[in-house]
C-alpha cells in the first residue's frame, strides 16, 4: 500500500530500551481502545510541540498554524475513523523544557502521541521511546531516528535526517554550477545537527563534485548573529563557495558581512530561508544570484495539486497567506502523518497500530510536497536514503525563483565508505524523483 500524499539536522544516541520492551508499543493492534491513551470513540488527543519564540523560532514558527491547517481539514472531513482529532499546541521557547513539555503532555495531558516539531526535540526523545509513546518528529533535530529501538519515532525528512560522516552530493553540484572551486563551511556548536552537517559536506559533499576544502567554523553560537571573526576566517582562506546548515539570521548576517568585507563568492548556499520572512526583510534587496536557498519541499512558485492544497488550508483554517517558512511546511507534513498513521491503524487504535500501519505501509509522498518519497518502512529503517533531492532557490526582483529550470538536484549519498555501505537503504522509493 501507498501513502499519497517533505525530502538540510544532534547527536547519535542510543535507544535505552529495545522496543520488545516498551510497554506502550507491546499490545496488538486489534487490542480495545478503552484503556489506550488519549483515545475515546469518538476523539483521539495528540500532543505537537514547536519553538515558536526564542533562538530557534526561525525554523519553528508557523509549524503550529499549519497543524491546525491539515488538522482542520482532517476533521471538517469528519475526523479519523469516526474520531476527531483534539491537540494539545505547547511552544518549547527553544529551550530544554522541550522534556517537561513532552512528560507534561503524556502524563497530564493524557496524549497518544506526540508531534515533535522543534530544533530542541531531542531533549525529550528518550522519555518518549522509554514511555511507550509514539512520536512524529520533524527530523531536523538529531540522528537518533535510526538507533535500534527508536522504530516508534518518524521522521518527518525520512532517510534525509542526518548521519555523522555522510552527507549528500547537492550543495557541491550547485556550487560546482556556479563556478565554485574552494568550499568553506559553518556550523552551530550546540548542534550536532548542525556542526555534523557542515563537516560532513565539507569533507565528503563538495570534495566529491571536485571543491577543495578551504574553510570549517563548527563552533558558531546558535542563532548568533556576531559573526565578524566568522567573516575574516572566510575571506581569509580564499574560499569561493560556503555552505550554511544554519537559521536565516546567521546565514544572512554572514552573507551580508562577506559583501561588506568584499569577499568575492562564487556560490553561498543556505540550508534555510526559504519563504515569506526573508523576503520581507531589508537584506533581500542586497541578495545576489550567487546566494542560493535549498529547500526539500516543493516551492508554491512551482504549483501542482498539493501545493494548492496546502495554501488552501492554510487560508481556510488559520487565514495565513504569503511563502511558507520552513516551521509550516514541516508542521503541515508532520500532521499529515499523524492523519495517515490514524487512518491506517483502523478503528481499534493503540499506539502499536499506529507506528505499524506507517512502517508497513512503506512510502510516504510528504503531502505530496516532496520530491521524492520517502521510505518510513521497517525494511529499511535505520538507513539512509541512496539519494536525496532539494530544489534551488534565488531571490529575484522582490520574489522567488527556482533555479534549474525547475526541477530539483538529485545528489548522490557519500562519506565514509564504511559508514555508506552501512547506512544505504536498498530498492524502493527511497531513490525514485519526481519533478512534479
Amino acid at each position: 500500500m501507498k501513502l499519497r500524499r517533505r525530502s538540510a539536522r544532534v547527536v547519535l544516541l542510543s535507544a535505552v530500551v529495545a522496543l520488545a520492551a516498551v510497554t506502550g508499543l507491546s499490545g496488538v493492534a486489534g487490542a480495545q481502545t478503552g484503556s489506550v491513551p488519549g483515545v475515546t470513540d469518538k476523539s483521539v488527543k495528540i500532543g505537537f510541540i514547536s519553538s515558536e519564540t526564542g533562538v530557534a523560532s526561525e525554523t519553528s514558527k508557523g509549524s503550529i498554524d499549519a497543524c491546525k491547517a491539515r488538522i482542520g481539514r482532517a476533521n471538517a472531513e469528519g475526523g479519523v475513523n469516526g474520531r476527531k482529532i483534539e491537540v494539545e499546541y505547547v511552544d518549547d521557547q527553544s529551550g530544554p523544557a522541550n522534556l517537561d513539555i513532552a512528560k507534561d503532555l503524556v502524563q497530564n495531558r493524557n496524549v497518544f502521541a506526540v508531534v515533535n516539531d522543534s530544533a530542541l526535540a531531542f531533549f525529550a526523545y528518550r522519555y518518549l521511546v522509554d514511555a511507550g509513546v509514539p512520536v512524529v518528529g520533524g527530523g531536523f533535530d538529531g540522528t537518533y531516528y535510526y538507533d535500534k529501538g527508536n522504530e516508534s519515532i518518524i521522521s518527518g525528512l525520512g532517510g534525509g535526517s542526518p548521519i555523522p560522516g555522510l552527507t549528500f552530493t547537492i550543495g557541491g553540484q550547485v556550487m560546482k554550477k556556479l563556478g565554485g572551486t574552494k568550499i568553506g563551511a559553518v556550523g552551530y556548536g550546540i548542534s550536532p545537527a548542525s556542526s555534523e552537517n557542515a563537516q560532513a559536506v565539507y569533507q565528503y559533499g563538495a570534495p566529491a563534485e571536485g571543491l577543495k576544502p578551504t574553510y570549517i567554523n563548527k563552533t558558531v553560537d546558535f542563532g548568533s548573529t556576531d559573526v565578524g571573526p566568522v567573516v575574516l576566517g572566510i575571506k581569509n582562506s580564499g574560499a569561493d563557495s560556503l555552505w550554511l546548515p544554519l537559521n536565516p539570521a546567521t546565514n544572512l548576517a554572514i552573507i551580508t558581512g562577506l559583501q561588506q568585507n568584499g569577499a568575492q563568492m562564487k556560490a553561498i548556499l543556505s540550508a534555510t530561508g526559504y519563504g515569506q520572512a526573508l523576503l520581507d526583510s531589508p537584506a533581500a534587496a542586497a541578495l545576489t544570484p550567487n546566494d542560493v536557498f535549498l529547500t526539500g519541499f516543493r516551492p508554491i512558485e512551482l504549483g501542482g495539486k498539493a501545493v494548492k492544497q496546502f495554501m488552501a488550508d492554510r487560508k481556510k483554517y488559520t487565514n495565513t497567506t504569503g511563502v511558507p517558512e520552513w516551521g509550516e511546511y514541516t508542521g503541515y507534513v508532520d500532521c499529515d502523518i499523524v492523519v495517515r498513521g490514524l487512518e491506517l491503524a483502523g478503528k481499534d487504535l493503540t499506539r502499536k497500530g499506529f507506528v505499524d500501519g506507517l512502517r508497513n505501509a512503506g512510502e510516504y509522498d510528504m503531502a505530496g510536497l516532496s520530491c521524492q518519497p520517502i521510505d518510513l518502512s521497517y525494511t529499511n529503517y535505520g538507513k539512509a536514503s541512496p539519494s536525496y533531492c532539494q530544489w534551488a532557490m534565488v531571490v529575484e526582483d522582490g520574489k522567488w525563483k527556482v533555479l534549474n529550470k525547475g526541477k530539483p538536484y538529485v545528489g548522490k549519498l557519500v562519506g565514509d565508505p564504511a559508514l555508506v555501505a552501512k547506512y544505504t537503504a536498498g530498492g524502493g522509493g527511497a531513490t525514485t524523483t519526481t519533478a512534479g
